[in-house]
């Protein structure tokens, strides 16, 4: 295999021949099998926070517990918002999946929530850090630690491939992404990408002049190229879908308000309010690492910086949203063509 792709299993650390967990026998692991358990569960503390060792620095948000209970309520955030679902491409109880990739699966919620909604199929988590993911699976779920970035290596396709939150992770996101789930879908099989776009807006004209939230925005794009990693992908992914081969694509813009300011709307109200605390929680998490590696910031001087950002994010006087891009494509069956995008907001 060209990549470490290392199953985990927190109760024995113990592989088979084939990469999957050995829970058969009360055999000690192998001292190989030992020795690279014990290098993915390797942390190193910067700032603060830990961040995973396997691949030090490719992906720059922290990996301790603060960031896996954040993770936890952005999940909760992210499904409200998309009216208690967890994905819009069109598979059903009559429709199911039968192998299913979650790339980036971090705590686990989505992998988890979709292995108990399809029990017959096969559903594969992967992340580069393994405390963040869950103990306690159910039997058709499968965690790998293993780096998206390499070539994949799975010995069959899948029917559903899904991303989410994954802005921070790529150099190239159509390259490293797109087209390699083309390659390990089935005919007919679904992409699904869900990323948010960092800009605040608003209807109303209520975001003042040199407003801190966009400013924090734009600052993280630089550092992102500084880096070389690829932010602002939301509003990219259904032409990249496109170039890449996808047919049926559908683009889906939903609004993540920025506090509970809408009083016509109890849901917008309920997910304004967890958008904020997943904002306010988050944002020394998701700036740290950037800042520091990329734009030479000190712990402190982040820090500074960040009272204006929180101060722009709770003010209720300003009537502020982002934006959650949700895109999903098929890959065409022998004769079929590409087509355009359908493009919807709600």
């Amino acid at each position: 295999m060209g990549h470490f792709q290392q199953p985990y299993d927190p109760s024995s650390g113990s592989c088979d021949g084939h990469g999957v967990p050995d829970t058969s026998t009360g055999r000690d692991p192998s001292p190989l099998s030992r020795s690279l358990t014990e290098s993915i569960r390797t942390v190193y503390k910067e700032n603060g926070r830990t961040y995973h060792s396997y691949r030090a620095g490719s992906y720059p948000f922290p990996n301790d517990e603060e960031e896996n209970e954040r993770l936890e309520l952005q999940y909760t955030a992210l499904k409200e918002a998309m009216g208690g679902r967890n994905y819009l491409a069109p598979f059903t109880g009559e429709n199911p999946p039968r192998d299913v990739l979650d790339i980036g699966t971090g705590p686990g919620q989505w992998a988890l929530e979709v292995a108990d909604e399809f029990p017959e199929a096969t559903v594969i988590g992967t992340d580069l850090s393994p405390s963040t993911m869950p103990d306690f699976v159910p039997e058709n779920l499968k965690l790998y630690v293993e780096d998206a970035n390499d070539e994949w290596d799975y010995e069959y396709p899948f029917d559903f491939i899904h991303t989410r939150m994954t802005f921070s992770c790529w150099s190239d996101m159509k390259s490293q992404v797109i087209e390699k789930a083309m390659r390990h879908l089935h005919p007919g099989g679904w992409l699904e990408c869900q990323e948010t776009h960092g800009i605040f807006q608003c209807d109303d004209g209520s975001i003042p002049p040199g407003f801190a939230p966009n400013l924090w925005a734009h600052n993280m794009q630089v550092a992102g190229d500084a880096g070389r990693i690829q932010m602002g992908i939301a509003p990219k992914m259904a032409g990249w879908f496109r170039e890449a081969g996808f047919i049926d694509v559908q683009e889906v813009i939903l609004r993540l308000p920025v506090g509970a300011w809408d009083r016509t709307d109890d849901h917008q109200r309920v997910l304004g309010a967890l958008w904020l605390k997943n904002l306010d929680w988050g944002l020394s998490s998701i700036t740290m690492a950037l800042f520091h590696r990329y734009l030479g910031m000190t712990k402190e001087q982040i820090e500074v910086f960040l009272v204006d950002v929180r101060k722009g994010i709770r003010n209720p006087s300003i009537h502020s949203y982002q934006t959650l891009y949700v895109v999903w494509g098929r890959k065409p069956r022998p004769g079929e063509k590409a087509d355009g995008a359908e493009k919807k907001e709600r």
